[in-house]
């Protein structure tokens, strides 16, 4: 059983590479405005989520709990799938990114257990502003990634993925949020 502390690092490394896979699509749609902002929003998201587990991961050291088995279990097939899936994007060269897989890379990227894995972890150590703001980032980002896709790709099919990754997280706000009313 991993620690806590364990499971935020890995967690914190998995969204930096996601991050940076977003920055380095901002650095190469740097000529199209609208694409290098919304790349650069995304990148910008991904470093909120860093940060949050980063200040969750502060105050459980300051706590005393960080060495503790975590609430939450740690697949390590998972995290190895991931690991890869991020290097293997980050790895090929820039003359491989038009904007239609860009889009395609992105929407692969948000379907994986990443965003449940943050999610899951705010939760599991009662941050719930966190967990609220992050999924309400969360929900924001896709529906932009949704419109992207209507603007620049004709593939009805990952507009209907992203589209499908929108309604499962807004439903889960909701779901938090009748919850709590």
């Amino acid at each position: 059983m991993p620690t806590t502390r364990e499971v935020l690092e890995t967690t914190i490394s998995l969204e930096k590479k996601s991050m940076a896979l977003y920055a380095r699509f901002a650095k190469l749609f740097v000529r199209d405005s609208t694409l290098h902002e919304f790349w650069f929003g995304m990148a910008r998201d991904e470093a909120r989520h860093v940060g949050a587990l980063d200040l969750v991961s502060t105050v459980l050291d300051f706590e005393g709990v960080l060495d503790r088995p975590s609430p939450i279990p740690l697949l390590a097939e998972t995290i190895e799938r991931l690991r890869k899936l991020l290097e293997h994007y980050l790895g090929e060269p820039d003359s491989a990114f038009a904007i239609e897989r860009a889009l395609a890379i992105a929407v692969e990227v948000e379907e994986t257990e990443l965003e449940d894995m943050v999610g899951d972890l705010l939760k599991a150590l009662q941050e719930h502003d966190e967990y609220e703001r992050c999924q309400r980032l969360l929900v924001h980002d896709l529906g932009e990634l949704s419109y992207m896709i209507e603007q620049h790709c004709q593939d009805a099919a990952l507009l209907q993925r992203c589209d499908e990754l929108v309604n499962h997280h807004a439903e889960t706000l909701r779901n938090k949020a009748t919850r709590h009313a």
